[in-house]
């Protein structure tokens, strides 16, 4: 089924609701949604669901971080569901360009990640909420509905674990490496091995000019000189 097949079927299931709803009553008005998501099938599948909901438009959905960029810009919605992890542009680093190009969008990060540090990492990225892959289809509606209210949402399996972590965070204090991307810990593993640009970007299927940047940004965030200095600091960090 082709995208605009998918949003058609979810828009038409939408339209279904509101014209089964008894005489003089309206709905809210509907929070419009755009999805960002590598992984079709369940693209796909959440435009469905999603699009079953009274509040809740699906405006548009894409695999690919730079066309969701067009996409928010040209389409302004409420909320912008993101994945995490994906190719190229993951969630975490089109998060603040997200915020850019519509200050007034709201993010709801959605991740098969229940791990703290990316939690702490997309709020610090811009995002309003976060919640799982794994949560009932309820409990993303009403996420959605909280961020587009402007409130944080965290999703109810996480929370707990995510408030020790901020209260170890302000025991301890940041450290570089709680600063990084997903994308920047795959470089900087691979950094402490030894690995050369042209292997880095083999290894992760990236060009070795995306490679420097992402190394630079590394060696900013570690205080680091040169790259020498970066991967003898990593390779004595047990993280790495």
């Amino acid at each position: 089924m082709s995208q605009n097949a998918n949003l058609s079927q979810a828009n038409s299931s939408n339209q279904q609701q509101k014209d089964s709803l008894p005489s003089g009553t309206l709905p809210t008005e509907r929070i419009s949604a755009l999805l960002v998501d590598d992984h079709l099938l369940f693209r796909e599948s959440l435009c469905s669901i999603l699009g079953a909901a009274v509040d809740i438009e699906i405006v548009g959905a894409t695999g690919d971080g730079r066309e969701s960029l067009r996409m928010i810009d040209r389409l302004k919605p409420t909320v912008v569901i993101l994945d995490i992890s994906m190719p190229g542009l993951g969630g975490l680093d089109l998060a603040p360009r997200i915020r850019e190009t519509s200050p007034q969008t709201e993010i709801l990060m959605l991740s098969m990640h229940d791990n703290s540090n990316y939690v702490y990492r997309a709020f610090k990225a811009g995002c309003r909420g976060y919640a799982l892959k794994s949560d009932s289809a309820e409990s993303l509606q009403r996420a959605i509905a909280v961020v587009a209210r402007k409130e944080t949402y965290l999703s109810p399996g996480i929370a707990s674990e995510f408030i020790d972590h901020l209260l170890n965070r302000a025991e301890m204090g940041d450290s570089p490496s709680s600063l990084l991307t997903p994308r920047e810990q795959e470089i900087c593993r691979l950094v402490a091995q030894g690995r050369t640009t042209d292997q880095l970007a083999a290894d992760l299927c990236i060009s070795p000019k995306t490679v420097r940047v992402h190394v630079a940004n590394v060696m900013k965030k570690f205080s680091c000189q040169s790259r020498i200095e970066l991967a003898l600091r990593l390779q004595q960090m047990d993280s790495f």
